[in-house]
Formats: C-alpha cells, sequence, structure tokens
C-alpha cells in the first residue's frame, strides 16, 4: 500500500479503511458536522457584528457541508459503491474544503476591514452634509 502510486488514489472499489484510520475518519467527519451546527446556532443567536455574524455562518456552513459529505463518502466506502468509493475523492474533498476556507479566511482578512474603512469614510462625509428637520 504506497501513497504514491496511481493504483492506490485511482483503484475502482478500494479495500476497506484499516480499523483506526476508519474510526479517526468517521469521529472527524462526525465532529466536523456538529462543529458546523454549533457554529451556525451561535452566529443566528450571538449579538454579533453583521460581518463578524456572515463570517461565523460562513465558516458553519463549510464545517457542516464537509461533515456531511466527509459522511456520505465513509458510507460509499463502507458499501464499497464503484467509483464513489475510490480514494481521490478524499483529496478533492481536501482541496475544496481549504479552498472554501480560504475564501473565508479572505473574507475576514480583507473585506471586512475594506467595507468598515468605506463605512467610517462615509460616516465622515455624512457628518457636514445638512441633516433633514422632520
Amino acid at each position: 500500500m504506497n501513497l504514491l502510486t496511481f493504483d492506490f488514489w485511482f483503484q475502482m472499489q478500494p479495500s476497506m479503511f484499516l480499523p483506526w484510520v476508519s474510526a479517526t475518519l468517521l469521529v472527524v467527519f462526525i465532529a466536523l458536522a456538529i462543529m458546523g451546527l454549533v457554529a451556525k446556532v451561535y452566529g443566528m443567536k450571538a449579538n454579533l457584528d453583521k460581518f463578524v455574524r456572515r463570517a461565523v455562518e460562513r465558516a458553519g456552513t463549510l464545517l457542516l457541508t464537509m461533515g456531511l459529505v466527509g459522511l456520505l463518502y465513509y458510507l460509499f466506502v463502507f458499501e464499497s459503491v464503484p467509483i464513489l468509493s475510490m480514494r481521490v475523492w478524499l483529496i478533492v474533498w481536501l482541496l475544496s474544503g481549504l479552498a472554501w476556507a480560504w475564501s473565508i479566511l479572505h473574507y475576514v482578512r480583507v473585506e471586512i476591514p475594506r467595507i468598515n474603512q468605506l463605512k467610517s469614510e462615509r460616516e465622515k462625509l455624512n457628518k457636514w452634509l445638512p441633516k433633514s428637520k422632520k
């Protein structure tokens, strides 16, 4: 079982994982799904800034989705479904999760400060504009 061989990753019906790997994957997938639910509930219930709440909800969606897709993959491996139980799907799962996490990190580190800066500039400008006298 060499991790660098083509046959290991693209075998149509790979053998089941070792018991400890199988248990670890199952625990990780369930933990991701639970953390996603907790993050989504926290994002809805907590009194956070609008943009921080969006970031928390995005992270919750990421964790919940990746956990459920991981559990679906685990089911396919357990049932030995051809093509869908190929180990290459783990790499696809991991890369898509990393890309999604990068987009959330970009939102937090780049977009939120930019939006806050524009908001403060708009408030500075509006300070000098006349107000309506209703």
